[in-house]
């Protein structure tokens, strides 16, 4: 699926608005499968079913220095690329008054959730505007406005596709893919998507030893946990958890 972005300046420091520097996540009902149905059918009169709050001025520190009386937020929330299909092909900024209006709807709906959850911005957004799932397609040239990585069923796994899924190796010699387009969408399928890719550039000698420099630093936080252990204890204990708690690794 696509995503709708709306980008939002906001008047401010963002320590004086008491901006949380953790990302905040909405959820407008306890049945999220109604909601998105409904979200789905129509979201003008509907509003999202989940949306992402963050505050990319609190995570950087040197924003306060750079943009001094300034503070942002993103918002990130489902949008179908089914939406915005008839104008596809169209240039940005040049695509009608209809499309500038269904977009002023979507990002009400965001405006009014962001109000909500963080009110003390509410009269301080001097700025906004809205990406669209043809705004995937302008300047990222994603099939279908496809956000975040590979699309997730179980045809990832289907043997028409393992030359383009699940493996870092691609068809240019030289190229591999990394992270989530590796191996599965998330934060872990991103990580074991990295050590794939890591492997498949080192080789097998590289990997092995990619594996034993993550096995002595693992044995090395176990000997700062427990000072008393030796360095052979804590390699074989590193392991021994490294082969029966591969979740935990």
């Amino acid at each position: 699926n696509g995503h709708v972005f709306l980008f939002c300046k906001i008047k401010g420091d963002a320590k004086d608005l008491g901006l949380p520097a953790h990302n905040l996540w909405y959820f407008n009902s306890y049945d999220i499968d109604e909601a998105f149905d409904k979200y789905y059918v129509d979201p003008v009169t509907h509003r999202p079913p989940t949306c992402y709050i963050g505050f990319p001025c609190t995570k950087d520190p040197t924003w306060p220095t750079r943009l001094p009386g300034i503070s942002n937020a993103i918002l990130i929330s489902d949008g179908l690329y089914d939406w915005f299909e008839k104008w596809h092909g169209t240039q940005v900024h040049e695509r009608g008054a209809d499309y500038e209006i269904f977009k002023d709807q979507l990002a009400k709906h965001l405006l009014d959730i962001l109000y909500e959850t963080v009110p003390q911005v509410k009269e301080r957004v001097e700025y906004w505007t809205l990406g669209t799932p043809l705004t995937e397609v302008s300047y990222l040239a994603s099939f279908h406005a496809a956000s975040y990585g590979t699309k997730c069923d179980t045809n990832i796994f289907k043997r028409l596709n393992d030359r383009w899924t699940t493996t870092p190796h691609t068809c240019i010699p030289g190229l591999y893919m990394a992270g989530s387009d590796a191996f599965l969408p998330a934060v872990c399928g991103a990580m074991y998507g990295g050590i794939l890719g890591a492997s498949a550039v080192l080789g097998y000698t590289g990997s092995l030893r990619l594996v034993f420099a993550f096995l002595s630093d693992f044995a090395r936080s176990l000997q700062e946990e427990n000072p008393k252990m030796s360095k052979i204890e804590a390699y074989v204990k590193a392991l021994y958890k490294f082969g029966t708690e591969p979740v935990a690794n």
